[in-house]
């Protein structure tokens, strides 16, 4: 509907009212005309600025359009903010554009003609009713926008959510808004910086986010937060938009910037004496401003622990499978002699026997997702393989082709002799990253027979597995020289081996108590004489169904089990082809990629020194794909000279030391200042590493293949069935410049104190912070972190640790030049007036400065009631600072 009227107000001003819902004209209504039955009121519009005081930052206007009507006009109504659009002009300017406040619709039916009154926001006000993004709004996913979530600089924040708030207001010339700046704020002093701190700073889109989709930061909140920061404010004045310090309407006379189309206006203060002239009646209502002895600012810092979700969060790993199901019996029998033998058959007949040595194991499994990360078989996506049912499909797969997955496991040991007939009442579930290998035991390239997997495998198939969750990040660099900050991999690792076996289970239950298969035992938890052993496989299209024998499977895939055949004893590592000794032992080749920076791992020995940042490029920008690949790292592990490699569990590699001042364990990836790291976080894991055994170890630069065969030499893969690791992390840790008698307390920026009177203001919080140095850490007592909450400079990737402020020519602290400016301006009463005036062009302004003659006080604009029948404005004045 298209609704509109105008009117002479007392001043002899044409009054117009323009209303458009849900973006319709094709039902058409005139305010005033006989037919449409809709007049306006006697007192039909006010215009009302809601500001509280000079601490909002949001300086929002509210509008009341009072009209009669015969009938109820549903159109009217509306269950969102933006489906009924408002312009208000005065002769050929616009007062006011927004929006009928949704879900509000009330009017007396009384009489013939009862009051309709239409609550009016403007923009600065409807922004509160949408999610940061838009979430929520038009099938607009939050786990879409946080997966792409980035560093972004303030002016497209702002630009889109004023832009998008904004979209389609001008009902009459469809005209371009504008977003003018006063420049007060800037990164350094340099003029030609002045208007581009928006433009220069960016912060992470995670901060608005946060942990859950209800938590989502409203529009109006992210405005709020970044303007604070800055100690900036922005009104709506029509269909322009102004973002001003408080400080620039004292002085008076500025130069603003529209940050949309570059354009220059200039602003200058006229200084009105208030008199009988201008005044509209003598209603003055004059009071003293709130007075604080002490400003207080609360810093709320948002840290980042996790560089990325582990694949194993709990919180993020779920099953597309309704339940667990028994996937696979292992039959061990201890021994080569009779009664292990009699034994063991006995457990695949189904037999009773006392043998104490002997049991079986019923191992499940579920087959789990993690909506963060992709995994892959074979080079493709196993997403065919995630529908709900025949859940031992992948696993059967894995058993066969190279590739990843999260995998849950869990066991039950039942022993031969056991006379105990106790229920198992749960079953403990354990949820590891597995990576398929099926070596397929060729010791080496002998130009017939080669090792499985070799290096086409390996450099065709990479990715394994992708990090695709939230991605925003943030400044990891820390802010001074002294401090370090570090991203540390932890988690345990083992390199699974070739499963033995007696033989299948489908064989041996053939031959019902056959010696063919006396002294047949495989190694086994390193018992001198072996053991009897063998797998049999189950299946089920339901996991709620009870699981059948699987006789077409005589091989599937083997969890880790602690008890298996070890292999490959460590004595030393080397590099290449030379004999340098190093302590890890690589396992799996990793990108991490953050902003336009990656790891690389300049040696092999897993050292603190071997990693730095370095510019990442492309595979486009690579001038072959050894180059691309060797932009990466390796995850191992450090055993000691005399572990066997293959078949035991060790802790992901620790590299750290107390002398780097960091209280964790493993890999540790160090990132000073002069990296520059922030932005964008992109991890993968790129496969597993080509490793060369002869009683040492060597790696090739590039991690798919291998160095050059020796005599003895071993492809260690080769003899892998598959690679498991548990407790995943990848977080990031400061080491405080070595500082650690800090303790971790509030982050609080406290003005001075006036100690006549006692009246404190401590209710300030700051969701966006400032970054410190060592030195302002030590003087505060505060500890260091990689902090989510704090901008930084784009140019540089710096973290922001001060601003310039143009109109107190001072560089600091953006929380300390808030405080100090709000202490100067609340620890001395001022005067507020409040003042009804003649609407006179040129006398009333929120730019003009006004002068008591009785008080002998200048005064700025703090707020405006406006009055559009009778011509008045009733303008809220504070004063300036002697």
């Amino acid at each position: 509907m298209y609704l509109h009227g105008e009117f002479k107000n007392t001043k002899g001003d044409n009054i117009a009212v323009y209303i458009v819902t849900h973006n319709d004209r094709t039902e058409e209504k005139v305010i005033g005309d006989d037919t449409s039955g809709i007049m306006f009121a006697d007192d039909p519009i006010e215009v009302t600025s809601e500001v509280n005081d000079t601490f909002d930052v949001i300086l929002p206007h509210a509008a009341k359009i009072k009209l009669l009507t015969k009938n109820v006009i549903l159109q009217l109504f509306n269950t969102s903010c933006r489906e009924a659009v408002v312009n208000i002009y005065k002769n050929n300017a616009c007062l006011f554009a927004g929006f009928i406040e949704p879900q509000i619709y009330s009017q007396d039916y009384n009489e013939t003609y009862d009051e309709l009154e239409l609550n009016c926001i403007d923009v600065l006000s409807a922004i509160q009713y949408s999610a940061y993004r838009n979430i929520g709004y038009n099938g607009i996913s939050y786990n879409k926008v946080k997966e792409n979530a980035t560093n972004k600089s303030f002016f497209n924040i702002i630009r889109d959510i004023i832009g998008g708030g904004a979209s389609g207001l001008d009902l009459l010339a469809n005209k371009n808004i504008k977003l003018y700046y006063d420049g007060s704020k800037a990164i350094d002093r340099n003029n030609a910086n002045r208007y581009n701190i928006f433009l220069s700073t960016s912060i992470s889109e995670l901060l608005f986010l946060d942990d859950e989709e209800d938590n989502v930061w409203k529009q109006n909140e992210v405005l709020e937060e970044i303007l604070k920061y800055l100690n900036l404010h922005i009104i709506q004045c029509g269909l322009d938009f102004y973002i001003y310090d408080w400080e620039s309407l004292k002085i008076g006379d500025f130069k603003a910037k529209d940050l949309l189309s570059n354009e220059i206006k200039e602003i200058k203060a006229k200084d009105i004496v208030i008199s009988n002239d201008n005044v509209a009646d003598c209603d003055t209502n004059l009071s003293i401003g709130e007075v604080y002895n002490q400003i207080a600012l609360k810093c709320d810092v948002k840290s980042i622990e996790s560089v990325i979700e582990s694949p194993l969060d709990k919180e993020t790993t779920t099953s597309p499978f309704s339940n667990k199901q028994l996937y696979m019996t292992e039959y061990i029998s201890y021994g080569e002699g009779q009664s292990a033998f009699k034994a063991f058959y006995s457990m695949i007949f189904n037999l009773p026997d006392k043998y104490g040595a002997a049991h079986y194991i019923d191992w499940f499994v579920q087959v789990m997702n993690n909506k963060n990360w992709q995994f892959t078989l074979n080079g493709q996506p196993i997403d065919k393989y995630m529908k709900g049912e025949n859940q031992q499909d992948l696993l059967n797969k894995m058993a066969k082709e190279y590739g990843a997955a999260l995998i849950s496991f869990g066991k039950v040991t039942h022993h031969v002799n056991n006379n105990d007939d106790s229920l198992i009442t749960k079953i403990d579930m354990n949820t590891n990253l597995v990576v398929s290998i099926n070596g397929n035991e060729i010791d080496r390239d002998n130009g017939k027979t080669k090792p499985y997997p070799n290096e086409d495998t390996l450099k065709n198939n990479a990715p394994i597995a992708i990090y695709k969750g939230k991605s925003g990040g943030g400044v990891f660099s820390p802010s001074d020289d002294e401090t370090t900050n570090y991203i540390v991999i932890s988690g345990d690792i083992a390199l699974c081996p070739i499963i033995e076996r007696t033989d299948s289970f489908k064989n041996l239950k053939k031959e019902k108590y056959n010696f063919i298969y006396w002294h047949r035992t495989v190694n086994r938890d390193d018992d001198s004489d072996g053991a009897y052993y063998t797998q049999k496989w189950y299946k089920s299209k339901n996991p709620l169904l009870e699981a059948q024998y699987d006789e077409d499977t005589t091989v599937g895939f083997s969890p880790y089990n602690d008890k298996c055949a070890q292999k490959y004893e460590y004595t030393y590592s080397s590099i290449g082809d030379n004999t340098d000794k190093i302590s890890k032992v690589g396992v799996l080749a990793c990108m991490l990629i953050i902003g336009d920076k990656c790891v690389v791992e300049k040696g092999h020995k897993g050292q603190i020194t071997d990693f730095e940042w370095r510019k990442y490029k492309t595979k486009d920008e690579c001038a072959t794909i050894d180059e691309y690949y060797q932009q990466s790292f390796t995850i191992g592990f450090n055993p000691k000279i005399g572990d066997k490699l293959i078949g035991k569990s060790f802790p992901i590699q620790n590299n750290l030391s107390y002398t780097n001042g960091i209280d964790a364990e493993g890999t540790a990836i160090p990132i000073r200042k002069s990296d520059h790291v922030r932005g964008e976080v992109k991890f993968m894991i790129l496969g597993a590493v080509n490793i060369v055994w002869d009683e040492i170890t060597r790696v090739h630069p590039t991690f798919f293949r291998h160095t050059k065969w020796g005599t003895n030499s071993v492809s260690l893969l080769s003899h892998v069935s598959s690679i498991f690791v548990k407790s995943f992390k990848i977080k990031v840790h400061s080491n405080n410049g070595l500082i650690n008698n800090t303790i971790d307390k509030d982050l609080i920026y406290i003005s001075d104190t006036d100690e006549k009177f006692i009246n404190k203001k401590d209710d300030i919080d700051f969701k966006i912070n400032s970054a410190l140095t060592l030195e302002e850490r030590r003087r505060l007592g505060i500890t260091d972190s990689v902090k989510m909450s704090v901008p930084n400079l784009i140019a540089t990737g710096d973290a922001i640790l001060s601003i310039y402020d143009k109109n107190k020519d001072i560089i600091a602290k953006p929380e300390q030049l808030y405080v100090d400016s709000y202490y100067h301006e609340y620890h001395k009463p001022k005067v507020v007036l409040e003042q009804n005036f003649k609407d006179i062009e040129d006398i009333i302004s929120i730019f003009n400065h006004y002068t008591h003659p009785a008080l002998g006080k200048k005064m700025f604009v703090q707020g405006e009631e406006y009055n559009l029948m009778y011509g008045e404005k009733k303008l809220i004045l504070k004063q300036i600072d002697d």
